[in-house]
C-alpha cells in the first residue's frame, strides 16, 4: 500500500465515524455499548467533530510535497491514533462498553496507526 492510499483510506473511514458520531451519536454509541445520556451524546458529538478535523489532516496531507510537512502530519496522526488505540483498548479490557463494537474502534487506531508509523520509521513513501 501506498502512502497516499493510507491518507485516504483513513480519511474516509474517520469521515465516516465522525458522521456517525455527529448526526447520529445515540445510535453509534449504542452499537459500542455505552449509555445514551445527554452527556455521552455531547462527548460524542465533540469527538465526531475532532474526528473531522483528523480526517482533513489525513486528506490534504495526500498532497503533502515538503518533506517536513508529510512528517508533521504523519507525527500528529501516529500520536492521535496511538493515543485512542490505547485509551479505546483500556476502556474495552475494563468492560466499560457492554458490546463488543467497541472493538472496532480499536481495530481501526490500531490500523491506522500501524500504518501511519510503517511509513514514519521505515517504509518507502512512494
Amino acid at each position: 500500500m501506498k502512502l497516499r492510499t493510507l491518507f485516504a483510506v483513513v480519511a474516509t473511514i474517520f469521515v465516516l465515524l465522525a458522521l456517525g458520531f455527529l448526526l447520529g451519536p445515540d445510535t453509534l454509541l449504542k452499537f459500542f455499548g455505552l449509555t445514551t445520556g445527554k452527556t455521552e451524546i455531547l462527548l460524542a458529538q465533540i469527538l465526531g467533530a475532532a474526528l473531522i478535523g483528523f480526517a482533513a489532516l489525513a486528506w490534504f496531507g495526500r498532497e503533502a510535497a515538503d518533506l517536513h510537512g508529510l512528517q508533521g502530519t504523519m507525527a500528529a496522526l501516529i500520536s492521535f491514533t496511538g493515543i485512542a488505540f490505547v485509551v479505546t483498548l483500556l476502556g474495552v479490557m475494563a468492560q466499560i462498553p457492554r458490546a463488543g463494537g467497541a472493538w472496532v474502534l480499536v481495530a481501526v487506531f490500531l490500523l491506522s496507526a500501524a500504518g501511519f508509523a510503517y511509513f514514519q520509521f521505515g517504509g518507502s513513501r512512494e
